[in-house]
């Protein structure tokens, strides 16, 4: 279905926005084989026909002293009308950076960013004191790292980039108000012009192309990205939930650099709590991920202890920094 509903050229394009989404028309067309003009038609055209849902930088926010915690709830005697108010709850709540909707073990996970844990508990009791009679069950984890892939399956020929890692220490890098203004203009809106930021800024070009390379510089701002529809191409999002067992450095390393290889794989989160490790999968089936987590089984028997998946129905929030300006029209 890809293939057809996207031709090579759409999905080269898609690729280099994926790899990095603030590139001109022009650099994007000489990677293809387009003219500026012709990148520019085609962008246009997969936004409007809903293939392109956003531009986002991704900002490694545990340099900047967060922390993400995730829960996962399931619920009971919850109407639609009432997982709608508790998504919506969740989805306005500042602290939240990821709000997803589900099919499988949990009908929603709902991903944090705060400064410590005794915020992340203050966000729970306050969640608690308005839906806990709606919810059955609920896990926490604690996300130590997660490496991004790029969407390589948008092209018939695997090709390699390094993966972006964002997380694995928390620091308390200090940034100003501008570079945080930058930074909550990005995140969702990643091709905004140098010109567009400036004038939103009062800033001149210059000063805010030179704030920008040097929070890039910094690996605050990781890579700038790009966000299908998977409805509109009828993939899904898989995720599974992993729980090792007899794990050593040298396994998780070999079990990194076999995941490394799957085309499909998007993130690979790295947490504390019931499982250790979640696989993400932007993926054409259900057969086709469940055919992936068998050789995956088959391929470590000896660490894995179990597994667990859900399907994401639909991302309500995806916001990379608190206070996150939303996506322009």
């Amino acid at each position: 279905m890809l293939k057809e509903l996207l031709n090579l050229k759409d999905r080269k394009i898609l690729f280099q926005l994926d790899i990095d989404c603030r590139q001109s028309d022009s650099e994007i067309g000489k990677k293809v084989g387009l003219s500026k003009q012709t990148v520019a038609y085609r962008i246009k055209r997969l936004i409007k026909e809903g293939f392109i849902t956003r531009f986002a930088s991704v900002i490694d926010t545990y340099k900047l002293g967060y922390s993400k915690y995730k829960i996962y709830l399931s619920f009971e005697n919850a109407s639609k009308n009432i997982i709608a108010e508790i998504t919506d709850f969740l989805v306005k709540n500042k602290k939240t950076e990821w709000i997803a909707t589900c099919s499988g073990k949990w009908d929603l996970i709902a991903g944090y960013l705060v400064s410590d844990v005794y915020e992340f508990n203050e966000a729970l009791k306050e969640l608690d004191e308005k839906y806990s009679q709606f919810i059955s069950s609920r896990e926490v984890t604690i996300s130590l790292g997660v490496p991004h892939w790029r969407k390589e399956y948008l092209l018939e020929s695997k090709e390699h980039y390094p993966v972006v890692y964002q997380g694995g220490k928390k620091e308390n890098t200090k940034i100003d108000d501008k570079d945080e203004e930058i930074i909550r203009m990005l995140v969702n809106n990643a091709r905004m012009s140098i010109i567009d930021l400036a004038t939103k800024l009062k800033l001149t070009p210059r000063i805010v192309n030179y704030r920008i390379k040097d929070l890039e510089r910094k690996k605050i701002i990781l890579v700038n990205r790009t966000f299908l529809n998977l409805n509109k191409i009828n993939w899904i999002y898989c995720k599974a939930l992993l729980k090792f067992k007899s794990l050593t450095d040298k396994k998780y390393k070999s079990f990194f650099n076999y995941c490394s290889g799957l085309k499909n794989l998007t993130y690979m989160i790295n947490c504390i709590g019931s499982w250790d490790i979640e696989l993400d999968f932007e993926i054409e089936n259900f057969n086709e991920f469940h055919k992936i987590m068998s050789e995956i089984r088959n391929q470590f028997t000896e660490i894995i202890k179990n597994y667990d998946f859900i399907v994401v129905m639909n991302e309500d929030k995806l916001d990379y920094y608190p206070g996150a300006y939303p996506k322009l029209n």
